[in-house]
């Protein structure tokens, strides 16, 4: 089993490194890619901690040690989505010295592991809308975007670098109201768009206002492929977070006896 793997397509622009050692979302969200990828009937009414995965994790970690590009969980579930692996996980990351980045909607729920991150991780949230009634429709048992902000507030006052996840756009408005919202504490913003879905977001109006009020607020920004294809003409700047700076490691984990 490798557990930490190199990701393809529109999650690469996310990061360079992997672990999915969930598999499935409880959440629900109307525009989750999820079942599609995985095939898996169940994706939404079983969603499980993978076996095996921090065994084979304890022996594949050594071999990362010291790297400068960001592990992210996960991409076919969601971390803090009742799963009883994701604390083990991330201590077996900081161990061996392998940066982290998180991507959730579980909100608060996050907030117990914010002790096992060092300047080299990250956490993030997805915010697609602020309307309380709205989101529940479309993201139904994922935490509330308030939960998820105050996550990701918290996060920001610990001294931990966030970002937020503005992918799926499903109303450009409440996605520019959501940099607005949240700049204050949020380090770096993803942007993309909706896919798979039909909509009647101008994306090349939606892309420059979002770029021209990152750049006015002073925030980083990365905008992913899909959306900046409609930026032709229209020069702009993306932030590649997927990589950190480090210090040469001055000494080697210990490999033995983490649990």
């Amino acid at each position: 089993m490798n557990v930490i793997y190199e990701p393809k397509g529109r999650a690469a622009e996310y990061a360079h490194l992997a672990i999915n050692h969930r598999i499935g979302c409880s959440h629900r969200c109307s525009y989750c890619y999820g079942p599609a990828v995985t095939k898996d009937p169940d994706f939404h009414n079983k969603p499980h901690d993978r076996k095996g995965v921090l065994e084979a994790l304890q022996k594949e970690a050594p071999k990362f040690a010291g790297t400068n590009e960001r592990v992210l969980l996960c991409f076919i579930g969601d971390p803090y989505d009742n799963s009883n692996l994701t604390r083990y996980v991330l201590v077996v990351l900081k161990t061996y010295d392998i940066p982290f980045q998180i991507l959730t909607k579980g909100g608060m729920r996050a907030a117990s592991d914010f002790d096992l991150y060092t300047k080299l991780d990250a956490f993030g949230t997805t915010l697609t809308l602020l309307d309380p009634e709205r989101a529940r429709e479309v993201e139904p048992f994922a935490a509330t975007p308030s939960n998820r902000i105050r996550a990701i507030e918290i996060a920001h006052a610990r001294g931990i670098e966030t970002f937020v996840s503005l992918e799926p756009v499903i109303d450009s408005q409440q996605s520019l109201l959501i940099i607005e919202r949240t700049h204050k504490f949020v380090d770096h913003y993803r942007i993309g768009k909706l896919n798979y879905q039909p909509s009647k977001i101008n994306w090349r109006r939606f892309a420059i206002a979002a770029i021209k009020l990152c750049r006015d607020l002073g925030k980083d920004y990365y905008i992913k492929k899909d959306l900046a294809e409609h930026l032709e003409g229209f020069a702009f700047c993306n932030t590649d977070r997927r990589k950190v700076k480090r210090e040469p490691a001055k000494h080697k984990p210990d490999q033995k006896g983490l649990f």
